[in-house]
Formats: structure tokens, sequence, C-alpha cells
């Protein structure tokens, strides 16, 4: 079964079809819930993912019992600000708040009429609030901001509170807290904003109880959350009682599974990511995901690229050779999908966002010594913008670049080959073979932009002439191809073969050498 970040898939946007966002009754209560995280090294002795693990349990616990259609969660933005040296994977602060106004256009598409923002990277809450005020100016929407601060668990190096967020991560993550692994880099520190470079290391707190403190904070946020809920309603909209009825929640914190374990580059610690850059290799590759949040007809869910890129890599790692050097990036989940922006829970952002986070992910993985980087993309619209991106990186920092692909199968039929591309038989049988649940079998449709015996020559794709489409210029129901001929087992057998495939492709990327 598929683990997104938000794992209750009742509240989670990515389950749900653009069928199921157009359906939902209009609600002044219904609140949308972006997560902003980032990754960074906040003198915890924790791994880098820290902000992600202890704000998806907040999440998981603050909603439970809510009913769904009072609350969806986005997928998190993890590109967020990095000012200083302890922070990985950020973006600078015209592409982070170009982001989250682009997500935010497609919350409002959806219906929402409230967003808030739930930040747990102490670099960037002035932005956010700044976003929430860009969302509300121009979107009307009514944003709001929700940051780990405001819950009794700050991550900034100043904040007394540190050791909190400290003994929470450590239960969650079921891990004793590392000893420093470089010294502290900080002055001014008596005045805003003060200089944080590398914080001070924090030395765990053996009489904090993570499970006691995770569960005040997702209380705290349950009362926020309906709070939220109930302003600018009418009579402060007095039936949202459930909001103030926190379940019992599980006297322990249940440490995450353990398929966090494998070459992740944001579960490492610290000292992990030290020994990791120190020793790094020639062929070692950096592999990052792409996809998109966008719909996929009637009877897929709109996370179905951002799924699949998580399938492909589960399924390719166990065919490459023993100790192959792979290591797997934070994965973007947002793409340029601005075709599909007739449908709504479809979230675009722009070709430059995705220039620029792709330019920032190479920058870093540059800077940690990776000479290799291959690009896994399941979305279709950012293979443009894509391409000439690794140009750029190659010839500005150097790396050596490929961008994967998943050969077509050839026992698609050819009309399928040629323009099954969006929810038809290929994606439908994949989403089958690892996510049946996630299928809704009554509403599967066939419906192609094109066929292959038209006359003419020209067409939406694959043709000596083409034309810019929107997805409503060409399909009704938002199906390019024939979901009606998808099957379990083929979804299978394509994935077997798919990942063997990809396996293939970096094994000789990570052995290729330069000519000359």
């Amino acid at each position: 079964m598929l683990h997104p970040s938000h794992d209750d898939p009742r509240t989670a946007w990515s389950h749900r079809t653009w069928e199921d966002f157009a359906a939902a009754p209009a609600s002044e209560t219904r609140i949308a819930l972006l997560p902003l995280h980032g990754f960074a090294d906040h003198g915890l002795g924790l791994p880098l993912d820290l902000e992600e693990v202890i704000s998806s349990r907040l999440l998981r616990d603050a909603l439970a019992g809510i009913p769904a259609s009072e609350a969806c969660v986005l997928p998190p933005l993890r590109h967020v600000l990095g000012p200083y040296a302890a922070s990985s994977f950020s973006v600078d602060p015209d592409t982070a708040l170009a982001l989250i106004g682009e997500i935010a256009a497609g919350v409002h598409a959806a219906g929402f009429r409230k967003l808030v923002l739930f930040s747990s990277n102490p670099w960037t809450t002035e932005l956010a609030a700044t976003a929430a005020l860009e969302a509300r100016a121009s979107l009307g929407l009514h944003a709001y901001l929700i940051s780990l601060s405001g819950l009794g668990l700050d991550l900034h190096p100043a904040s007394t509170e540190r050791g909190r967020a400290q003994a929470v991560g450590a239960a969650l993550l079921g891990i004793v807290p590392e000893a420093a692994s470089r010294a502290p880099d900080c002055s001014d520190v008596e005045r805003r904003p003060g200089y944080w470079n590398v914080p001070p290391h924090l030395v765990a707190d053996p009489t904090l109880s993570g499970p006691r403190l995770a569960a005040e904070a997702a209380s705290r946020l349950r009362h926020l959350l309906g709070e939220i809920a109930a302003h600018h309603t009418p009579g402060n909209a007095p039936a949202l009682t459930a909001w103030h009825r926190m379940p019992e929640l599980p006297a322990a914190a249940s440490p995450l599974p353990s398929d966090r374990l494998g070459p992740h580059l944001s579960r490492l610690t610290p000292r992990q990511l030290a020994a990791l850059t120190a020793g790094g290799r020639e062929d070692a590759v950096a592999l990052l995901p792409t996809g998109a949040i966008e719909q996929h007809g009637p009877h897929l869910p709109v996370g179905v690229d951002a799924f699949l890129g998580e399938v492909w890599i589960s399924a390719l790692l166990p065919k490459l050779p023993p100790n192959h050097p792979l290591w797997i990036a934070p994965a973007v989940p947002y793409g340029k999908s601005n075709e599909h922006l007739g449908f709504p829970g479809t979230l675009s952002v722009s070709a430059r966002s995705l220039r620029s986070i792709l330019l920032s992910q190479a920058r870093q993985l540059q800077a940690w010594g990776f000479r290799r980087l291959a690009i896994l993309n399941t979305h279709g619209g950012n293979s443009a913008v894509l391409t000439y991106a690794l140009r750029e990186v190659q010839t500005t920092l150097g790396l050596r670049t490929a961008l994967l692909s998943v050969p077509a199968s050839p026992d698609l039929p050819a009309q399928e080959r040629a323009y099954g591309y969006h929810g038809g038989t290929w994606e439908t049988s994949l989403m089958l073979a690892v996510a049946p649940d996630l299928v809704r079998s009554d509403r599967l449709v066939c419906e192609y932009p094109a066929r292959i015996d038209d006359p003419g020559q020209l067409r939406p794709e694959k043709a000596p002439a083409t034309f810019a489409w929107l997805t409503s210029d060409v399909s009704r129901s938002g199906v390019m191809g024939d979901a009606t001929a998808a099957r379990a087992d083929l979804g299978r057998a394509w994935i077997d073969r798919g990942a063997a495939a990809l396996a293939r492709q970096l094994t000789e990327f990570s052995q290729s050498t330069t000519s000359g």
C-alpha cells in the first residue's frame, strides 16, 4: 500500500478524484491545510526530515474523527527557506513565495475558501505570513498560519522549547539523539534576526516525555483548527463541536515503520550525512523523483503521478546490483500541470518555479559531493522544463544528468501506446496493481484525444505538427486512453519490467564515463 506523507486517506488531498472535489458542497467551515516542511540539522541529533516526522503525526492525531468533508491535507511543500548551512534542499524566497501562491490558486479553484499554512520550519514563518496575506488579497481566500512554535514545539535555535521538539521527534523515530557532529556557528543571537549558520547542539533532557508532549501539541492543533473552521461563519459555527472533542490517543507514541530505512538522503542524521559527504564516490547517483498533483479522470485520485514515483523506486531498488551507490533526494510532488486546470483538485506550479526547484536541488547535491543526477519523472507535463533545466545544470554546475524513462510496454495496443497517455490502460493498471482501493472501478471510461487512423498529420502529440492543448480541449472526462481495459495483472507485469529497465538505466549511468 502507498504511504503518503499525511497517512490518513480520509483527509489526504492526493487520494481524491477531480469529481470528488467538484461534487463537494459549498462550505464556509471546510479547510485545506498546506504543510510547510524544511530539511535541516536543528542541532538535535535527529534526521534531516525531523520537521515532517513531527508535523505529519500531529496532523494525523489532530484530525482524528473529524469528518472528511471538513478538512483536506495537501501534499507537503518541502522546498522552503533555508538561509543557513544547516539547511538542505531549500529554495530562494521568491521561489518559495511563488510556490505557495500557485498551490493556493489551485486550492481556491477547487472550491475551498479557507487555507491553513502549517509551518514547521523556523526560517519560513515570516514568508508564510507574507504568503497568507498575498492569498487573501489576490485570491480572496481566508488564509491562516499555524507554526510549530505555537504548539509548544519550537525548532528555532534561540527557543527554550527545542528540547520538547527533540523529545517528540526521538519518541516518534524510536531512536536516541546523536551527540554533536559539528561545532556551532552563531552570532548576534540577542537581536533579531541573529545569525544561526549551525545551531548549537542540544543534549536530550531525559525528564521530558515525548508521547505526552506530542499528545498536548496535537490537542492544541485541533483546537486551533476548530477556531479557524468557525471563523467568518454565522454565529461562529456553534455546530462545529467535533473539533473540541479530542479523541483518546495511545498512551505511547508508536515509532515510525521500519521502511524509513533505505537510501533516502532526508532520513540521514547529521553524523550519517557527514560520513556520506566525506566518502563520496564518483559513481554515486542522486535520484530526484518529480511528479504532479492533477486530475486523472473520474476513477483515479489526483495523486497518481506522485504515487507512481514511489512505486517505481520501491520496485527498482531490489533490482539494483548489491551496494549500488544510489541515493534518493526528497521528491517534488507538485508539477507543471496547467493543462489540467479546468478540473478541480489539480495543483499546478509554473515552469519558472519547477526550474528553480530543480536548480536548487542540483546545487545542494553538488555541494554534498554528488557528480551524477538522475531524474525519475512521472508526469509528462514536466518533461520539457526538466529537459532544458538539466541542460543548464550540466553546463553551469558540471553535473552529469539523466532523465530516466519507463519504456512503453510492447503488449499495449497501438492506439493506447500512441494516445493513452493520461488515466488510460497504463496508469489505471499500475494503480490497480498497487492500490486497488484508490481506483473507482464503477467510473472507468475510454476517451482518446486522437485516433491513429485520423486523416492528416496534425496531432496533440507525437506528430510532425502539434498544437498546444488544454485537457478540456480534447477530453470531457479528463481521461486520454482506455481505462476500461486496465487489469491488475497487467500492472504487476509492467511494474516488474519497468523497474528492471530503470535499474539498468541507473546502473549504466553510474558506470558511464566522460568522453575524452
